[in-house]
């Protein structure tokens, strides 16, 4: 009996075996991911939001706020670059990742990993590095560096981890492995390269006023 490959020695034939099976199992989980995290990533804006704000979204605005809110609609092309990723496809997480840092002048390594229900507010000039890890709870606002350095102590190059709850405020610096403990506060314009405990307070360091010479 002549099979259907026979008849046509010329067709490609499909594999339909385990590795396809594995590649869509694959596909499949990261989607679900993808979603998970979306929606873990505005409900954390809507509590803020309400807390902070006084605002009132409904819990099924969130095509909506997509549109309106910037610091969400990155979060969603973080996520997409994540779902590229997740699914195999790395040109795609690489397209992705350039197209937010010319969009929203923001430079989101694709290997940074980013835990569901993360908040950026305004978001422009931020800069994560492929060894960050930032925990549920994060609130990230514009133009901080969680940047990869080497560790004299160490001799290990990494990035920073944030804890759970973690705000991090505008213009400031993280570098190399370190780790900020849960329900910390980074202080706007702070640089820092060593770990801190939990509920800690990071303030800048103060400003120096000298006379100018002319």
């Amino acid at each position: 009996m002549i099979g259907a490959d026979d008849e046509h020695p010329g067709r490609p034939v499909h594999d339909s075996g385990p590795h396809t099976k594995s590649r869509l199992l694959r596909l499949r989980h990261a989607v679900q991911t993808y979603v998970h995290n979306v929606r873990a990533d505005f409900e954390l804006m809507r509590e803020g939001r309400a807390k902070y704000l006084g605002d009132s979204i409904a819990e099924d605005a969130l095509a909506g706020e997509t549109l309106k809110r910037i610091g969400l609609q990155m979060m969603v092309a973080i996520r997409t670059m994540h779902l590229f990723r997740d699914a195999g496809f790395t040109t795609g997480a690489q397209v992705t990742s350039r197209l937010i840092r010319h969009v929203y002048a923001a430079e989101i390594h694709p290997a940074s990993r980013w835990s569901p229900g993360i908040n950026i507010v305004h978001g422009n000039g931020l800069a994560v590095g492929s060894g960050a890890q930032i925990r549920h709870g994060c609130v990230l606002l514009h133009n901080v560096t969680l940047g990869d350095a080497f560790d004299k102590a160490t001799g290990v190059i990494g990035g920073p981890t944030l804890g759970e709850h973690v705000h991090v405020g505008a213009g400031s610096t993280l570098l190399g492995p370190i780790h900020i403990g849960n329900n910390s506060k980074i202080q706007a314009g702070s640089t820092l390269s060593q770990s801190v405990p939990p509920g800690s307070l990071v303030r800048p360091a103060p400003v120096v006023v000298t006379q100018r010479d002319d």
